[in-house]
């Protein structure tokens, strides 16, 4: 989760907007200026904080009044925009593979730290976002606009992810962020998890263990890339099994052998090492 009090020291500037010839300011750094954002969140996402679905789906009397203002103005409004929109600008990040190529970033958001970078860029790319949302059609202005007793409709999780998976890449693009995003998924640390056990966690560990070895080995995770990009089928079989199978074969052949007469058991074991069949008829 990102600090709210961080976010609001490096936001600066203004949103303006015209009333009857009037100019209205309103900070980027105050709680309103992030209502467009907030607005387009389906009502799956802003259920996380209960009181919000109670929030006026009316813009006009939260943007005129001051009614409202200790809702939006704190930061738990802040926290809700903020953690629901960098969740999902994450989703629509593209990592390498090792091969070449690229994909999602693997496993949930939950399975790596707080500190990781990627997931710190997806909260700094909120302003950004704020700002494609002034030319997408979810303007300020337009939110003003709204005439009295006219609610929002909530977006669909389709059309906000669709809304957001568009946006994304175009910010990428034009701040050539991919470059800088390679970068940071090929040097990943061990502290860029999350301190629970994950299967990218421990397929991360597999591979930095192997790129330790002096000896050329093939990590667990290129394997697993290797199969997907050929859609072929990757499973790890169970050693157990075999380990398993092999005790009950011995315990197999130990009940069968204390059957036999001294000199056949000398017989059978030479067969079980290898021996020939002359060097046992010589016995």
């Amino acid at each position: 989760m990102k600090d709210v009090k961080e976010q609001k020291q490096n936001d600066n500037g203004e949103i303006i907007e015209m009333k009857q010839g009037q100019v209205i300011k309103i900070p980027k750094n105050s709680g309103k200026a992030w209502l467009t954002l907030f607005y387009s969140l389906p009502q799956e996402f802003v259920s996380k904080r209960p009181v919000y679905l109670n929030f006026p789906r009316c813009p006009y009397e939260v943007l005129r009044t001051d009614k409202y203002d200790s809702m939006i103005n704190n930061d738990t409004f802040l926290e809700l925009v903020w953690d629901c929109v960098a969740w999902s600008a994450w989703q629509y990040f593209e990592v390498p593979y090792q091969k070449g190529g690229y994909r999602e970033i693997p496993g949930s958001a939950a399975q790596y730290s707080g500190d990781f970078p990627l997931w710190r860029l997806s909260y700094s790319m909120l302003p950004l976002l704020r700002d494609k949302f002034e030319v997408s059609g979810f303007s300020f202005q337009q939110l003003y606009n709204v005439p009295e007793g006219t609610e929002l409709p909530w977006l669909t999780y389709q059309q906000f992810g669709n809304l957001i998976g568009t946006l994304v890449p175009e910010i990428i693009q034009e701040q050539n962020w991919q470059p800088m995003i390679d970068e940071i998924w090929n040097n990943r640390t061990i502290e860029d998890f999350d301190k629970r056990g994950s299967q990218v966690k421990l397929d991360f560990m597999r591979s930095w263990e192997h790129s330790r070895s002096r000896k050329k080995a093939v990590s667990i995770e290129q394997l697993a890339e290797d199969a997907e990009e050929n859609s072929i089928d990757f499973d790890i079989p169970d050693t157990r099994s075999a380990f398993e199978n092999s005790v009950l074969s011995e315990l197999q052949i130990a009940e069968f052998a204390a059957g036999l007469s001294e000199r056949d058991k000398k017989i059978l074991e030479m067969k079980m090492k290898g021996h020939r069949l002359q060097e046992i008829a010589e016995l």
